[in-house]
């Protein structure tokens, strides 16, 4: 008898430590707040797979977004065994390529939208604020501090289209698992990551998201080519 007290007094404890999180509440709520942003930064990174952009190996990237449509944003890339960094700026609807020891160029059609639509992954209507609260089995996962934030971890599945209307990039042969961090008390999501077939050829990948900076000041100008 007593254990069994002891038992249920331990059960009662833990319980009560827990924190109830509707998960899917969670992700409703992330996604309704990221919408009223209108400038952010961020940086994405590989950690597992590769994915070519334009012939280049993708290592991460580092972007400034001013929504809806204007990014700057700075790739590490690698050929064979050399890394080196790229900038592409889209900034009222031209696109400009800055190669390491060259001049910008504009970019125009096909090789244009050769390179991913930065400000698109943060689009209320196509990017991150309508495609986080569709997930399936949404579970929260546990209380985390994220850049000194304290937020919610909650895993959910995602279809292949619905990862690809984020980035055509990340073109799933399957499911893709996601983790989003929100905040407790602002709701804005600060860290994603998405694993699945999405990488060269099909094969398992991993990409991270840190997002930062919301509603700061943001510069992004066309170039001079």
């Amino acid at each position: 008898m007593r254990r069994g007290l002891a038992a249920a007094a331990v059960v009662l404890v833990v319980a009560c430590g827990q924190e109830n999180v509707d998960a899917a509440k969670a992700l409703r709520d992330g996604a309704a707040a990221m919408a009223q942003v209108k400038t952010l930064a961020a940086t994405l990174k590989m950690t597992k797979g590769t994915i070519t952009i334009q012939g280049f190996t993708l290592v991460s990237a580092r972007t400034s977004v001013r929504l809806p449509s204007d990014s700057d944003t700075f790739y590490m890339v690698k050929e064979q065994d050399v890394s080196f960094g790229l900038e592409v700026v889209m900034a009222s609807g031209r696109v400009f390529l800055h190669l390491p020891f060259t001049p910008y160029q504009e970019l125009k059609g096909t090789q244009a939208a050769a390179f991913p639509d930065m400000a698109k992954l943060f689009n209320s209507s196509t990017g991150l604020p309508a495609v986080i609260p569709q997930g399936s089995g949404p579970k929260y996962v546990s209380s985390d501090q994220v850049g000194g934030t304290d937020s919610y971890q909650v895993s959910a599945t995602y279809t292949a289209d619905q990862v690809r209307s984020l980035l055509s990039e990340l073109s799933s042969s399957g499911p893709v698992g996601a983790h989003v961090w929100v905040g407790k008390s602002d709701h804005l999501i600060r860290k994603a990551t998405l694993d699945g077939a999405f990488g060269d050829q099909g094969k398992e990948a991993a990409v991270e998201v840190d997002i930062t900076n919301f509603n700061g000041t943001v510069s992004i100008t066309s170039p001079t080519p």
